[in-house]
């Protein structure tokens, strides 16, 4: 459009002449280019104004009508700016000019401008048009108070304040917000977008359809899918769709990843908007939801007794798929020639060049061994200016920063676990505090298989050193006994050799019941002991052992039976003597003088329990859980020089457990400690 011009054909459509229709239009027009340059104004512009068309075209606007530091103009100036901006119809307050009229001298005139854009066919901005009413009359008469009526200049002044702070009230509220606001039209033009739109979107809100927006944003589903152009939240909306809580993540390159949740409506009766969301990102909340997952899966993976590299490949691939890490390695330290060894290597598709990297590195070489100097984890927020990420490697490919985490336990540092990034990376405090815990916990595993291994060394070691004790002092012993047993059977041996001998003949049985409990202890750490299972009655062992026991024990204690006339089931007798025997013989130690042992045995039709009890000092709380251990002693047995070896009941628990029963001893609170022994009466499957 120019100010010049004479209705041709061209400004003819359907036999209206345009071009004349805006010339007698009663209200004042002015067009302006998108820079705020005139273009163009009807006769009541030039008339209101006092201006002629020559003398303004091709000038900007605020060098024909300067502002000179007014506060009003200034909001002539930020409404046409929106306008240009976002493409909306916006009202500015009443506008106060100083027009020269030559011989009348300078008038001060007042105006009502509204501010519309003028868009192209394929949504671009054509022309900004200012419409303005004169209303010098009625703020004059307002001013003089004057009796004129001026109602419906009132009313029209009134509405468009109430406009204008509408329009006001709702920009500012949109442009406060964090979540980001967008609307389109019927076109797919965006038409509507707060700050926080621009900020997320950029350019793409200054023309680009809606349509496009996923591709040139990069968007994609939450897991990792592309997005198509049609599953975009607005066009959904655009489509009728209700959208709810729709997650969408924006990654372009070199970017961190960022999680929305999304929310949008068709809009109807609304000229010129024809669709809205809002995005409310979620990448804090999403990221904090996954390490929670990442720390449960690492948890479930620990606590498997699988071999530990594959727990650190499984914990690695864990690691991995958190949304800001596109590849991780756990790094061993080798004691032996104090370096650092890739123990396991995951990365995404396009980034397996680390895994191809070096797998040696020195103490202090790299990140991973800068964590491990350190003991603190270490930032590179730029891979290829980062000096120890230099003697890590020459080039990184794809990847852009990284985290390195020491894998501590107590003083020692056993491993460092590295995290890459494709994306630059700030460093965070909560995060470095997040990874840190994950490390611990790796660290705690490592500490509990390293512990478990030399246990399981240990025990080992133990096993072999007890079964080569027992079998190494059997065949003496038993040379030894034998030959004692000879010499007893001579009819003219001194007395006085004879008691020698006799003294041989107890230890050495002595020693032989200890060889035979190693013997039957390393058979329980290998786990069995040789059973001679058969139908028997438990009455008869239990009466035997009683009897037996009567016979060795103090006088000033008694034992009392309460014992079924049969109880039969299907054991070893000879291993379940050995069971009743030794609960006696640890009563019999335990009682003090004057009490009673008690021995109650019950049978049923699916098992058979014994109990055998004394009245004596009490069990300890911190030694009772220790009293099946294999050479536990307590304290009173160590320091009242009571003999034992620390096996007995051991045993007697292995014994029992074989044939798929129990053995239990009482609370130490209780009067009398017992022990129960509970053994099925069936044969075990």
């Amino acid at each position: 459009m120019s100010g010049s011009g004479d209705g041709s054909s061209q400004d003819r459509v359907s036999g209206i002449d345009y071009r004349l229709l805006f010339g007698a239009l009663p209200t004042p027009v002015l067009v302006l280019s998108p820079d705020l340059v005139i273009l163009d104004a009807n006769e009541a512009y030039l008339a209101a104004t006092r201006t002629r068309l020559a003398e303004m075209v091709g000038r900007p606007l605020f060098e024909v009508f300067p502002d000179d530091g007014d506060p009003l103009r200034e909001l002539l100036r930020e409404s046409l700016r929106r306008v240009v901006r976002d493409l909306v119809v916006d009202t500015v307050p009443i506008q106060e000019y100083v027009v020269d009229q030559r011989a009348e001298g300078p008038r001060t005139l007042y105006f009502a401008p509204v501010n519309a854009p003028v868009l192209g066919a394929d949504g671009e901005l054509l022309w900004v048009v200012n419409r303005v009413e004169d209303v010098t009359d009625y703020i004059q008469a307002s001013r003089q108070d004057s009796d004129e009526p001026h109602e419906l200049w009132a009313s029209e002044v009134f509405t468009r304040r109430q406009l204008q702070e509408q329009n006001q009230a709702m920009h500012a509220l949109l442009d406060s917000l964090e979540t980001a606001v967008v609307g389109c039209d019927a076109e797919g033009r965006a038409v509507l977008h707060n700050e926080a739109a621009r900020r997320l979107f950029g350019d793409l809100a200054d023309g680009v359809p809606v349509q496009q927006w996923a591709q040139h944003r990069h968007a994609f589903h939450p897991d990792g899918r592309s997005m198509r152009d049609d599953d975009e939240p607005l066009m959904r909306a655009l489509r009728g769709e209700l959208v709810r809580d729709a997650e969408v993540m924006f990654r372009p390159p070199g970017q961190p990843r960022q999680f929305f949740r999304v929310n949008g409506r068709s809009v109807v009766g609304r000229p010129g908007l024809a669709a809205v969301v809002a995005l409310h990102e979620v990448t804090m909340h999403r990221r904090a939801t996954r390490y929670k997952e990442c720390e449960l899966e690492i948890s479930q993976l620990t606590s498997k007794p699988d071999p530990p590299d594959e727990v650190l490949a499984g914990i690695v691939q864990a690691i991995g798929r958190l949304p800001e890490w596109s590849a991780v390695e756990f790094w061993t330290v080798d004691e032996v020639t104090q370096s650092l060894r890739r123990n396991t290597c995951w990365t995404e598709p396009g980034h397996d060049r680390l895994c191809r990297s070096s797998e040696l590195l020195h103490y202090g070489q790299g990140l991973p061994g800068r964590a491990w100097q350190t003991a603190d984890p270490v930032w590179a927020q730029n891979l290829s200016t980062d000096p120890h990420a230099a003697q890590q490697a020459e080039d990184w490919g794809p990847l852009r920063a990284a985290l390195a985490i020491p894998i501590p336990s107590g003083l020692a540092i056993l491993g460092v676990l590295a995290c890459y990034s494709d994306t630059a990376e700030v460093p965070d405090d909560t995060r470095t505090a997040i990874m840190t815990g994950i490390g611990a916990h790796i660290g705690e595993f490592l500490a509990r298989r390293r512990a478990e291994g030399l246990t399981a060394e240990l025990d080992r070691t133990r096993d072999e050193f007890i079964a080569l004790v027992g079998h190494e002092l059997r065949t003496p012993l038993t040379s030894v006994q034998s030959c004692t047993d000879m010499l007893l059977e001579e009819a003219d041996l001194p007395a006085e050799h004879r008691s020698m001998l006799q003294v041989m003949q107890r230890n050495t049985a002595a020693l032989n019941a200890i060889v035979v409990k190693l013997l039957d202890v390393a058979g329980l750490r290998s786990g069995h002991i040789d059973l001679s299972p058969q139908a028997m009655c438990l009455t008869e062992v239990v009466r035997a052992a009683v009897d037996g026991a009567r016979a060795s024990a103090p006088a000033q204690v008694t034992i009392e039976a309460n014992i079924p006339p049969a109880a039969p089931l299907h054991g070893d007798p000879a291993r379940l003597r050995q069971v009743v025997d030794e609960l006696l013989s640890n009563a019999l130690t335990w009682a003090r003088l004057g009490s009673t042992v008690g021995v109650n045995l019950h049978v049923d039709p699916l098992a058979a329990t014994l109990a055998v009890s004394n009245t004596g000092n009490r069990i300890p709380a911190e030694e009772r859980d220790r009293l099946f251990d294999l050479f536990f002693r307590s304290d009173s047995a160590r320091h009242g020089g009571i003999p034992g070896t620390g096996l007995g009941l051991t045993i007697a628990r292995a014994i029992v457990e074989q044939h798929g029963g129990t053995v239990n001893v009482s609370e130490t609170d209780e009067a009398a400690t017992t022990f129960t022994v509970r053994l099925p009466t069936h044969q075990p499957a």
